[in-house]
């Protein structure tokens, strides 16, 4: 046996034992795919039939959510995302006013949206990117914003025209990627059952059955993933952002029926109501709120420590809050 001819052997045994050791690793690498249901009370399943999600349940592990303040869309999706709460990731409230980039944020100024600057914090998706881990968003909060230059290897721009099945089907296909274009963690998003609780109220018969039908939806996605040959290496997790409160009407509050609009310089109204008042004015508000039924309110300063809010200069001045919410 030549010298050439040994280094070629030697060689090739540690690049084969290298080859091995890859292939290995790669039967224990894990798939994560995190599906959000916005406004899914824990309760629903409690409430209808929904036999897939009962059987999730059985499988794996039921737990309740709290959702940080304010418990609406925006704010806890970014929470999930970086683990952070809002007054310390920025997103304050789904509508909120930042005086040091003199500009207006909110769910339908897209340009504000995807704006950087709005976003403190690391989302995991630019954490795993960072470890060379690819990964996907469908419509998940923040991820179409390069945050830190980064974005998620795929990424789909918000289409809400675009079906839930379609979204079910996009991320199955994502799973049935050549194995060093698959994505290994995934996170997709569906407005419901939140528009149908807004519209019809937690207990309406259309929003129970909007969440059979989310059930369904979850079913024949899950029917699709055991056929995959990585199944057994995925991990699912289905949660929601928040829950959802029976309005009162009885205990509705109109804050223009007591304090002038243009008192203020903005106000986001919604729950909370954020309240941004010319500096004058600010005590005069705080005075009238007190008399103001069915409500809490605070100097954002004074909000209440259990919430973690109120120190981020995004916040308006006072921060209102219903006795009970819809």
């Amino acid at each position: 046996m030549t010298y050439n001819r040994m280094i070629w052997v030697i060689t090739g045994l540690l690049l084969l034992g290298a080859c091995r050791h890859k292939a290995e690793q790669r039967q224990l690498e894990r798939y994560v795919v995190v599906l959000s249901m916005d406004g899914f009370r824990n309760d629903y399943p409690d409430r209808t039939d929904t036999p897939h999600f009962d059987s999730i349940a059985k499988t794996g592990v039921r737990a309740a959510l709290i959702p940080c303040f304010p418990s609406v869309t925006f704010p806890n999706h970014y929470s999930m995302a970086t683990g952070l709460h809002p007054d310390h990731h920025g997103v304050v409230n789904n509508a909120f006013y930042d005086s040091r980039l003199q500009q207006e944020y909110c769910m339908n100024n897209y340009e504000a949206v995807s704006d950087p600057a709005f976003y403190n914090g690391e989302p995991v998706w630019v954490t795993a990117e960072k470890q060379k881990v690819r990964t996907a968003t469908l419509f998940w909060f923040g991820s179409e914003v390069p945050i830190g230059g980064i974005l998620p290897s795929i990424c789909k721009k918000y289409d809400r025209s675009l079906s839930f099945e379609a979204r079910a089907d996009t991320v199955i296909n994502w799973l049935r990627l050549p194995e060093e274009q698959r994505p290994h963690l995934i996170m997709w998003y569906i407005e419901e059952p939140d528009h149908s609780g807004h519209r019809y109220g937690p207990d309406g018969e259309e929003t129970l059955r909007m969440v059979e039908h989310i059930d369904s939806l979850v079913g024949a996605f899950m029917d699709k993933a055991r056929e995959l040959p990585i199944y057994d290496r995925i991990d699912f997790i289905f949660l929601s952002d928040h829950g959802m409160a029976k309005l009162q009407p009885d205990k509705y509050v109109n804050l223009s029926d007591y304090m002038p609009r243009d008192s203020f310089e903005h106000v986001y109204d919604g729950v909370p109501t954020l309240l941004y008042p010319k500096e004058s004015y600010t005590n005069t508000a705080y005075q009238i709120l007190k008399k103001v039924p069915d409500i809490y309110f605070w100097r954002k300063e004074y909000v209440t420590a259990r919430f973690v809010y109120g120190q981020n200069p995004r916040i308006g001045q006072l921060v209102v809050v219903p006795t009970m919410g819809g």
